[in-house]
């Protein structure tokens, strides 16, 4: 079993070959690994901000929290200006040991922000290095179509199958 450090490891070294700048920061009480990027897609500039924290356990109210804090870390470094040609895709990733069930079928879902969802998404991933799972939604969105596979994309570059790598 790879541990929730390691698989972090494997992470940072995955940002840095997509060629995001990345950061150690603090997220609330959480240490996080941020990245980012940005690029352009469907005419539109979009900012990229990927933050992966490692949970000793991860419940639906822990989840909603760590989305929201990355969701606000994104909007307030690069989404004052989104719209028709800028927006903001945030991607948290919560590494951990123990997750509900209940936790993980959110994640099968594509995940929908309130208010602060103009011209900004966050799909978030939880990392189960003991079952050797990484949970995410995998389908189609239709608010947000253009992006699907851009997002699909960076979570097939960041975020292997636990069991896949070694530590």
């Amino acid at each position: 079993m790879m541990s929730p450090d390691g698989y972090l490891e494997v992470v940072r070294q995955r940002l840095i070959a997509d060629k995001c700048a990345i950061a150690d920061e603090s997220l609330g009480p959480l240490p996080v690994l941020v990245g980012y990027r940005a690029q352009v897609r469907a005419l539109t500039r979009i900012h990229i901000f990927v933050a992966a924290a490692k949970m000793e356990r991860v419940d639906v109210q822990g989840l909603s929290a760590f989305v929201d804090d990355v969701v606000n870390l994104g909007l307030e470094r690069k989404g004052q200006w989104r719209g028709m040609q800028s927006g903001v895709v945030v991607l948290p990733i919560m590494v951990t040991e123990s997750v509900d069930s209940t936790t993980t079928k959110l994640t099968q879902k594509a995940y929908r922000l309130n208010l602060s969802g103009f011209a900004a998404m966050a799909q978030p991933a939880i990392v189960d290095v003991r079952a050797g799972q990484v949970w995410t939604f995998r389908g189609t969105r239709l608010w947000g179509y253009a992006y699907n596979s851009l997002i699909k994309q960076k979570y097939t570059a960041y975020l292997p199958e636990p069991t896949a790598e070694s530590t």
